[in-house]
């Protein structure tokens, strides 16, 4: 077992040393750079000097209207700004700057109002283009000839014609007009005009219904006249007998 380590150590070795060794590449060191190094100023310590400015701009067209004063001893500064806010109110801010810090009391004046805009544009005249003018070109109609197609010539097919059977006309017997028995007109036995006694309610009722009565034997008798009656008919026909009215009081 040690042997073989040995002899694995040995190959690795003999292997290693067929490698080409390049040595470790040097790197530049670090530039080191000196801190610049800046003049002095005039080694003069100026102490602080009062000073003062106002600004406004006020320009309608474009709603402009704001501006700025500031006021400076050297130690505390003081000033007021404002500008028109698009409300219509002013915004004025008050400030006061000194060594404990910025204070500012802030303003407005005039009430919020939101009048309905209403935009003016400037009336330009409509421009008047004049059409332009082009020749019409002028081209010839042109002419073709007409195309002549002959007409195609298919070939009639040879059926044979049907036939037909052909049926006799049909004859129908002739019948007599038949004969209808005349009958003579009917003959009505007439009866006398029935008197009645002192009027009524009733009676008059009755009275009133009885012309009904007779235009129903008008009616009977233009039937009768349509159809005639023969002598036989009547002879065997029994009287017929008018209804009775009754005249007692109900």
């Amino acid at each position: 077992m040690k042997q073989f380590v040995i002899i694995a150590a040995l190959v690795a070795v003999a292997l290693a040393s067929d490698r080409p060794y390049y040595p470790k590449p040097a790197y530049y060191p670090k530039p080191a750079y000196p801190s610049p190094a800046y003049p002095a100023a005039d080694g003069y310590d100026y102490a602080p000097m009062p000073y003062s400015f106002d600004w406004a701009v006020l320009d309608q067209a474009s709603y402009n209207d704001f501006g700025h004063k500031e006021t400076s001893d050297g130690n505390v500064v003081t000033g007021t700004y404002y500008v028109v806010l698009p409300d219509g109110r002013r915004q004025v801010v008050t400030y006061k700057a000194d060594d404990y810090g910025y204070v500012a009391d802030v303003k407005y004046e005039g009430e919020a109002t939101y009048p309905e805009y209403k935009p003016s544009y400037p009336a330009y005249p409509k421009p008047a283009y004049a059409p332009p003018a082009y020749p019409k070109p002028a081209y010839p109609t042109p002419a073709y000839p007409k195309p002549t197609y002959a007409p195609p010539a298919y070939p009639k097919a040879s059926y044979p014609e049907p036939s037909y059977p052909s049926y006799p006309r049909p004859s129908y017997p002739a019948y007599p007009r038949p004969a209808y028995p005349s009958y003579p007109r009917p003959s009505y036995p007439s009866y006398p005009k029935p008197s009645y006694p002192v009027s009524t309610t009733t009676e008059v009722v009755t009275e009133t219904a009885a012309p009904v009565v007779k235009e129903a034997e008008v009616a009977v008798e233009a039937v009768a006249v349509t159809e005639p009656v023969s002598e036989t008919a009547v002879a065997a026909a029994e009287p017929i007998a008018e209804p009775e009215t009754s005249t007692d009081a109900v």
